[in-house]
């Protein structure tokens, strides 16, 4: 019954904490360009010249026009996928990839349980507003995220069990699978270790290396140049294997959700000297001084064997960063050269200039919390445009150019001495004692600006599917069960929905 009570659970009050100073404005004010609704917005992704945007949209997906960015359109829609399969239509599509003319769609993305069909659908997007389905790649597992690059398609293997990545020959019009990965197949300690703790929650593929978002084991970087012999190339950040394989069932939550893990979204810098790892996580205790949310860690990966942590971009703070609350931990991101990209769910999106990796620069900062609750930042071809999904059900578009908000939402100012992170009390959570050394972390030293703060709005309603994939209309594909589940994040969404079921069996 837990899932549901946190779904039922009101939203707290905002209130967003500014990290760093500012740069100089180019313009007088920074806000979104354009905006057009998509019901059930997650995930998006652009074309490589920066005028369209595929969007997840729970039941369905939708192909945005950005040409102009003041006036984005929704130019094609689908809906009812595999309505034809005895377990369809799918479910769950929080995810979307595209590599040249070709789009990936996949689900499920949440709970393995159940009789949904899993799949991973190809598309040919060659004429954006009429996208045409070429093959279709059924699967005995969610598919939590997935990467598509060089006309290979990387799908998570999302069941708990073998959490790893599935890569898929789609050079063609047609899926081949090629081989699969897992940490366990590199070191079988972590097959002791639950499922939730180490997930393979997302992936990113760059010059023949795959990186991993294990959660709490940390990013794994595995050369793929030869896809029938993976070879494990580091590993950054990440707990130990055998403190985490002591964990017992009811702490897992309090372990995998709150800070000093986890690894959720991860992105290499364009010469893949640094990587840049986004954590999402939950204030475990709101009655002590310890913030929940995670930031964005960057390391040195110039010597992938012995990555070094450089900083990290801390997140806005909320009132309430709990699971119930208007969080702002964060979600995911781009690069383009020497720009991130990054989303933080209510806390808005952000721009940093990562010239210099080690001291990242905020050169911009939109956020509206009543409104919108963003799920990632794009970066739109060379253009100086950045897509941003709202999960509040519409796309925005917005500059890459420097500007501060006129009239930003209030401030969250933590108390004195108060920990961005913390180190986990291992002693409450694990069945034995273990002679690892214990994970420890640093306080940020970034200070936080002050104003008021701002009111609360509850989630929006949704809107129905089209009827079928080809149709075509003024609705939206729909929010979707786990997409509402999404306002969890979808790490808590993925443990509560397979927790709740155990409880009541």
């Amino acid at each position: 019954m837990r899932r549901r009570q946190v779904l039922r659970s009101s939203a707290g009050a905002l209130a967003l904490a500014g990290i760093g100073g500012v740069a100089s404005a180019d313009d007088a004010s920074y806000a979104p360009k354009g905006e057009v609704a998509v019901d059930g917005t997650q995930e998006v992704a652009t074309t490589d010249d920066g005028n369209y945007a595929a969007v997840a949209a729970g039941k369905g997906f939708a192909i945005v026009d950005v040409t102009d960015p003041a006036a984005p359109s929704v130019a094609a829609e689908r809906g009812a996928l595999l309505q034809e399969n005895e377990n369809g239509p799918m479910q769950m599509i929080a995810d979307v990839k595209i590599d040249g003319d070709r789009l990936l769609v996949t689900g499920p993305n949440g709970s393995s349980r159940g009789e949904l069909v899993k799949a991973a659908l190809l598309y040919d997007i060659s004429d954006p507003a009429n996208p045409e389905r070429l093959d279709v790649l059924e699967v005995d597992h969610p598919i939590h995220n997935s990467f598509y690059v060089d006309g290979y398609a990387y799908l998570t293997v999302s069941d708990f069990e073998y959490e790893g990545a599935k890569m898929v020959d789609a050079t063609g019009d047609e899926f081949e699978v090629v081989n699969s990965f897992s940490i366990v197949d590199h070191d079988d300690k972590w097959s002791d270790v639950h499922g939730f703790l180490r997930s393979c929650h997302d992936l990113y593929v760059q010059d023949d290396v795959l990186y991993l978002a294990q959660w709490d084991a940390g990013t794994y970087m595995v050369d793929i140049s030869d896809k029938q012999n993976p070879t494990v190339l580091g590993r950054a950040g990440g707990l130990p294997a055998d403190k985490l394989s002591q964990v017992p069932q009811q702490s897992l939550g309090a372990v995998g959700l709150q800070p000093p893990g986890n690894s959720h979204y991860v992105r290499p810098g364009p010469d893949a000297n640094y990587l840049y790892k986004g954590a999402e996580s939950w204030d475990a205790d709101p009655n002590d001084d310890k913030r929940g949310a995670s930031g964005i860690t960057v390391f040195d990966i110039s010597d992938m064997a012995n990555p070094k942590e450089l900083t990290t971009i801390h997140p806005p703070g909320a009132e309430d960063e709990t699971r119930g609350g208007q969080f702002t931990t964060s979600h995911n991101f781009s690069v383009r050269g020497d720009r991130l990209f990054s989303s933080w769910y209510y806390g808005g999106v952000m721009v940093h200039d990562v010239s210099d990796p080690a001291n990242p620069e905020r050169l911009a900062w939109w956020r509206k919390p009543s409104e919108t609750m963003f799920w990632g930042a794009k970066a739109a071809g060379d253009r100086d445009l950045f897509v941003a999904g709202n999960m509040q059900g519409s796309v925005m578009t917005f500059s890459t150019k420097a500007g501060e908000m006129a009239d930003p939402p209030g401030a969250f100012t933590p108390p004195e001495e108060t920990s961005l992170v913390t180190d986990i009390d291992w002693s409450q959570y694990l069945e034995s004692e273990s002679t690892t050394t214990e994970p420890t972390t640093t306080a940020p030293t970034t200070t936080e600006p002050t104003t008021e703060m701002p009111t609360t709005t509850e989630m929006p309603t949704t809107t129905e599917m089209p009827d079928t994939e080809t149709t075509e209309s003024s609705g939206s594909p729909g929010f979707g069960a786990l997409a509402a589940a999404g306002g969890l994040g979808l790490g808590a969404a993925r443990l509560l929905s397979n927790t709740d079921e155990d409880d009541e069996e």
